[in-house]
């Protein structure tokens, strides 16, 4: 039993044996040897490893798996001995001698000279499937590419048979894949020759392309292309910048008259700003109509509208300006109308700076005022707590119905109620445990003021009633205050103080004005409607939340 070897041979390994290992080993140190003085010789080496590798992979099976002696010898009788592809000299000084035993060794191997189907990458068009083609079948690709052209107009037929021909054919690579593709014996000789031609034609190429260069008529061929280029490049930058700017200033152009439209209908007009009244309709208010509550009696409103139309209106005039000068190319420019426009919307700017320290000043001092709203004591330890239901309220849907219709800052919204009073809201509610044994509602009212008795007399004027009916207390939505009195940032608290050892009950609907409750089991404000809490010394505790603590902590991610 001969002792086997593990080689690796181009990637691809081989079980061999030791005295076949041996013979191939020096037949391709002989070879190597041979191509020293090739310039493409690593490549040469490359190729003939690569075919050896192909064919000893076609001598092994799942049961025949080692290389054995006779299959590298009869690789080398395909491949060509040594002696076969001497240089010139020794060849011609032995020519019988060689011919007579090249002819004795070729006689005892199959012939190895094959055709196969290759895409030539070399001599291509676009995928080289014509090429290889008419390779495999000896004829000029000129009539197979012209048929392909032809079939290309009858419904496109032409073209797919091209791409799947370029997909299923494959590119010939290497160099003994190139020579098969042709139908030239894959053999040291050949593939030695194949080599170092391309290498001689890639030398000749460079060497012609380096005489093309420095050759003066090129040169400046070269030089004048390269201005071109230069030029064409500039022309295709400068034409998408001049796109991108008429783009731009349509768009300048029209957002600028949308906004100069609506700021103009915002000032001139009437209906501008909708309010929602106790009837369901909507009010429309104007303005002056707002700005009259809002601005102080020694501000005219006619200086706020003057101030917005220089202050807006200038910019969303250049807008304007600046998009129809670039659309219709208009070039010419006028420096005193630049000049005066930026005098105007600086004349605006001061006049803004002005009224919002005008504005200012009337919310300098801030004042707030308890007062205790008499409630009736329930004869039981039970109080119910709900809120007022608004026109079609539903509890849940309506709330976002309503609330569209208002003018919302933050927590605060304007709501016209009639022509005496304004409405605003939203009234918020805590709820504390009583040092007595009697049920307490404080209204702590707050608002700002040019000063302290100012701002007193607004806080005083809030107006806030609730109705009660037995043990049920119902709570208004929102608070009133006088329609002559300025909007100063009034706002009202609610606190309800309950005695130890009562229970409230919350509605649904109170979800909209308790904030932030505090209870012994930090329930949320939007669990603990629906539900009875008793007052102990340690705070709120539901009477009726079985698994409510599990929702609970659910909600919040405790688990």
């Amino acid at each position: 039993m001969n002792r086997t070897i593990t080689m690796n041979l181009n990637g691809i390994i081989f079980h061999i044996e030791e005295d076949a290992y041996d013979k191939l080993n020096k037949y391709l140190s002989t070879i190597k040897g041979y191509f020293k003085d090739s310039e493409g010789r690593d490549e040469i080496m490359s190729d003939i490893e690569a075919r050896i590798a192909e064919m000893l992979s076609e001598k092994v099976s799942s049961t025949k798996q080692a290389v054995l002696l006779t299959d590298v010898e009869s690789v080398i009788g395909i491949m060509g001995k040594p002696e076969d592809f001497a240089d010139d000299s020794e060849r011609k000084g032995s020519s019988e001698k060689s011919e007579s035993s090249s002819e004795k060794n070729r006689a005892s191997y199959p012939n190895s000279k094959r055709r196969r189907v290759f895409r030539d990458t070399d001599d291509k068009i676009l995928g080289g499937v014509c090429a290889g083609v008419a390779n495999y079948f000896d004829f000029d690709p000129l009539w197979l590419r012209a048929a392909f052209a032809i079939s290309f107009f009858v419904f496109g037929s032409g073209f797919l048979l091209y791409i799947i021909l370029w997909i299923i054919i494959p590119s010939a690579k290497t160099t003994a894949e190139k020579l098969e593709m042709r139908g030239e014996k894959v053999d040291v000789n050949n593939i030695g020759k194949a080599v170092n031609e391309e290498f001689e034609d890639f030398k000749k190429k460079m060497k012609d392309f380096g005489h093309e260069v420095n050759s003066k008529e090129n040169k400046e061929k070269l030089k004048t292309s390269a201005q071109k280029a230069t030029e064409f490049i500039g022309d295709v930058f400068h034409n998408m910048i001049h796109v991108f700017g008429k783009i731009v200033a349509f768009f300048l152009l029209f957002i600028g008259i949308v906004l100069m439209i609506a700021l103009l209908a915002t000032i001139f007009g009437s209906g501008t700003i909708s309010v929602f009244n106790t009837s369901t309709s909507t009010i429309h208010y104007s303005l002056y109509e707002f700005c009259s509550t809002v601005l102080p009696g020694s501000l005219p409103i006619i200086l706020v509208v003057i101030a917005l139309v220089l202050f807006i209106g200038i910019p969303l005039s250049a807008m304007i300006y600046f998009g129809i000068r670039h659309l219709f190319g208009i070039k010419q420019k006028n420096k005193i109308v630049k000049y005066f426009f930026n005098s105007l919307w600086l004349i605006g700017l001061c006049m803004m700076i002005y009224i919002g320290i005008k504005i200012g000043n009337d919310f300098s001092e801030e004042a707030t005022v308890r007062e205790k709203i008499e409630i009736t004591q329930p004869s039981t330890n039970l109080l119910s707590l709900d809120l007022k239901a608004l026109p079609d309220d539903d509890i849940d849907a309506t709330y976002y119905h309503h609330r569209k219709h208002k003018i919302d800052l933050g927590d605060w919204a304007v709501i016209l109620k009639d022509e005496n009073s304004f409405r605003l809201g939203y009234p918020s509610m805590s709820i504390q445990p009583s040092e007595t044994d009697s049920f307490q509602l404080i209204a702590v009212k707050n608002s700002n003021g040019r000063n302290k008795k100012e701002a007193t007399s607004y806080a005083n004027n809030i107006d806030y009633t609730i109705t009660q009916k037995d043990s049920v207390i119902t709570f208004n939505n929102y608070f009133d205050i006088k329609s002559n009195d300025k909007l100063r940032a009034q706002d009202l608290k609610l606190i309800l103080r309950v005695p130890v050892g009562k229970t409230i009950f919350l509605s649904k609907r109170m979800e909209k004005i308790i904030y932030n409750i505090e209870n012994v089991s930090n329930t949320l404000d939007g669990d603990m409607v629906n539900r009875r809490w008793k007052m102990t010394k340690q705070g709120l505790e539901c009477v009726d939340c079985d698994g409510l603590e599990i929702k609970h902590k659910h909600k919040t991610g405790a688990y």
